[in-house]
């Protein structure tokens, strides 16, 4: 029993990163979704403006990283890749980290574990933003390396 309980807890890890790296791409736009939506709610509106405002914030964030994305400047197409990257590393270090110290004791090797994740990701989700912006299909399948 103890080691179906094992088995299931490891394909439930490889699952949750299966799907952050998937999603990592959209760990900026949900941050500047959030944060505007709690900003607005805590300045008093409802909760159905604070939702109209967080989906106006992501949505803006994604129409001016594809505008500078298509600048002539290369640091200005370097600021939503980089941006992106950030963002996605920072979701995957916290991600891993929450991981690893469900199933590890606390210690170097955990944060070893957290940053090579986040580096990991970080790196795929500026990866994958410059897919999605050079018109390369993005494979929606992540490597069989994660």
């Amino acid at each position: 029993m103890i080691v179906i309980a094992a088995l299931t807890v490891l394909v439930a890890a490889v699952l949750v990163a299966r799907l952050l790296y998937s999603l990592s791409l959209y760990a900026l736009p949900l941050w500047c979704g959030g944060t505007a939506a709690w900003w607005t709610f805590a300045s008093g509106a409802g909760w159905t403006l604070a939702a109209c405002a967080g989906l106006a914030a992501a949505t803006l964030l994604l129409v001016a990283a594809h505008l500078l994305a298509g600048a002539h400047s290369p640091v200005l197409r370097l600021v939503p890749i980089a941006g992106f990257g950030l963002c996605g590393g920072a979701a995957g270090y916290h991600a891993a980290h929450g991981l690893a110290l469900a199933l590890l004791p606390d210690g170097l090797f955990v944060q070893g574990l957290s940053l090579a994740a986040a580096m990991l990701i970080g790196s795929a989700a500026a990866l994958r933003w410059l897919a999605v912006r050079s018109g390369a299909p993005a494979s929606p399948n992540p490597p069989s390396w994660v």
